[in-house]
């Protein structure tokens, strides 16, 4: 039996060139990746007067834009969205297909009072009832003091630019919104 030695063909600077290559594509595929995943994918955006009560005003937030593609909303979920007046943040009140009534200062999703603890200023005197459309979404800010019509809030759900799932800034108020 022989033994047979495997000697490479590259001298030592080749091999020096070789390797440094590897890193420039490996750091360069990784640069791509993150550039990739927070500009399409997760999107970091900074809150501006925003409509939920868990949210202020010039926190960053992470936006999951696949969750349109994917996965599905639900009840209660933070959105970011432009429903008239520049994007913001709402929270889904009800899914394509309910029907919404606001009746003296509650708000009844398919007959059922939906329990809000995050709601506050339902004026009581507006008395609206609404269809929220297959494929559409009623969205709505937690301050309800400024509502007039739920017609205003009703959008289609592909025209959500995504879900807030993640507060990473300031750090002291990080949070997972799941």
């Amino acid at each position: 039996m022989r033994n047979y030695t495997v000697r490479s063909t590259y001298t030592r600077a080749e091999s020096a060139a070789r390797r440094a290559a590897d890193v420039i594509v490996t750091l360069f595929l990784c640069a791509a990746l993150v550039f990739v995943l927070f500009k399409f994918i997760w999107v970091p955006e900074i809150t501006a007067d925003p409509g939920v009560g868990e949210l202020e005003n010039g926190e960053i937030v992470i936006v999951d834009r696949l969750v349109k593609y994917f996965g599905g909303y639900a009840v209660g979920d933070i959105v970011r969205a432009d429903i008239g007046g520049g994007m913001n943040e709402y929270r889904i009140i009800a899914l394509g297909g309910s029907s919404v009534i606001i009746r003296g200062g509650s708000l009844y999703v398919d007959g059922r009072l939906l329990e809000e603890p995050y709601a506050s200023n339902i004026p009581a005197e507006l008395d609206e009832e609404a269809e929220v459309p297959t494929g559409y979404l009623l969205l709505l800010p937690d301050d309800r003091s400024e509502i007039t019509l739920l017609s205003r809030g009703i959008i289609p759900a592909g025209d959500v630019f995504g879900e807030v799932r993640l507060r990473i800034y300031p750090l002291n108020r990080f949070n997972l919104f799941f």
